[in-house]
Parts: C-alpha cells; sequence; structure tokens
C-alpha cells in the first residue's frame, strides 16, 4: 500500500482523526488531481480546485500545525467525490 493509500485510509478513520498536518492534506489532495492557488490579500487560507469539479472549492487554513477535524472530513470527501467520477 502505498503511502498516499495509507493517509487516505487515515483521514476515513472513524472517529475523524485531529492529527493531519497540512502538508500531510496538501500531498493528499495533490496526489487525486486538486491543485492549489493561494489568495492575494494575506489569506492564511489555500484554495483547492478539481478540474473534474467545476464550481468546486475547498478552502483549507495554512496556520497551525494541525487541521480541525471540519476540515479533514471535508478533505475526504473531495477525494471521495474525485474517486466517485473516475469510477474508484
Amino acid at each position: 500500500m502505498s503511502q498516499i493509500e495509507k493517509l487516505y485510509e487515515k483521514i476515513r478513520r472513524k472517529p475523524t482523526p485531529t492529527d493531519i498536518l497540512f502538508d500531510e492534506a496538501d500531498r493528499l489532495l495533490r496526489a487525486y488531481g486538486f491543485t492549489q492557488r493561494r489568495p492575494s490579500g494575506g489569506s492564511s487560507h489555500v484554495i483547492y480546485t478539481h478540474p473534474e469539479m467545476p464550481g468546486f472549492q475547498l478552502a483549507i487554513p495554512k496556520h497551525g500545525t494541525r487541521l480541525k477535524k471540519g476540515y479533514v472530513i471535508a478533505i475526504a470527501n473531495a477525494i471521495e467525490a474525485v474517486k466517485e467520477i473516475f469510477g474508484g
């Protein structure tokens, strides 16, 4: 099992893990085809989009060491949606 697959399984665990780092989330989202955009104007969030999901945006805060539970759930749901588009 690859590191990406292990990380994906980690964020899908119940109860939702609270030890996911921004760098891990970034690596996972990019592996599933998401692109990163950093808004100008001093925002502390990074915006992720996917070419197969027009209009979808996922904002993740870059500050702090660990992501809150709600962000981890949003990441897991976004990756699940991409997997459904590509058939698993």
